[in-house]
């Protein structure tokens, strides 16, 4: 692939993700994509991913590989510092959900779209699968996947199907908070808004909470 295939390619998943992320999956074309991101060719979209979910699924793809190499990282060093074979805390695997997310967040005069791109996901059936799939296809494990498992482990205490009840809670509750923190950051950047850490702290203040509190 050369430079300016590798270069249109990424302009087009910046537009696609920020479109997607203003009006929904369903809310705009390929072909607007295309026009969106200065492409006169109208088949511009197909021509380099051949098809909706291929763009959908390279937006995901892209964000979930880092975010997911950075929670194994995280993973890995929390244990490390453990004896072998402990169980982590409750606080510990929220941060590992929230931390590589909050990479995404942008800053003020370069926001992000992808925090509100992906909660879309909660309320779109194909987006939805198309996650579904790259985390748990063709013998993947995602790191989010990882987490979700030892989260509701971690949830004995509660009836099998309050368990998923409570991740679903959490995972809902992380995706929102931080889209809501992203659109701040694109819309409010001269403030005044709560300074990035204390955000952070108290999100996974939250998310702990949730999965701890009978």
């Amino acid at each position: 692939m050369n430079t300016r295939t590798r270069t249109t390619r990424q302009l087009l998943l910046d537009v696609a993700e920020r479109l997607y992320a203003e009006r929904g999956v369903n809310g705009v074309s390929l072909r607007e994509i295309g026009a969106a991101a200065g492409q006169r060719n109208t088949g511009a979209v197909r021509y380099h991913f051949g098809s909706k979910s291929a763009l959908l699924e390279a937006v995901i793809a892209r964000r979930m590989v880092p975010a997911d190499e950075a929670r194994a990282a995280y993973l890995a060093e929390a244990e490390a510092e453990g004896d072998e074979g402990t169980v982590l805390e409750a606080r510990t695997l929220v941060e590992a959900l929230v931390l590589p997310l909050v990479a995404h967040l942008g800053e003020p005069g370069r926001p992000s779209w992808y925090l509100r791109f992906l909660a879309q996901a909660f309320s779109d059936r194909e987006v939805g699968q198309l996650i579904a799939d790259l985390r748990y296809g063709q013998g993947r494990t995602g790191l989010w996947t990882e987490v979700q498992r030892r989260v509701i482990a971690g949830l004995g205490w509660l009836p099998p199907q309050r368990r998923h009840e409570r991740w679903m809670f959490l995972a809902s509750f992380i995706t929102h908070a931080l889209a809501d923190r992203e659109s701040l950051i694109e819309t409010a950047a001269s403030g005044p808004f709560t300074p990035h850490d204390d955000f952070v702290a108290h999100l996974i203040d939250v998310g702990e909470a949730i999965i701890t509190r009978p």
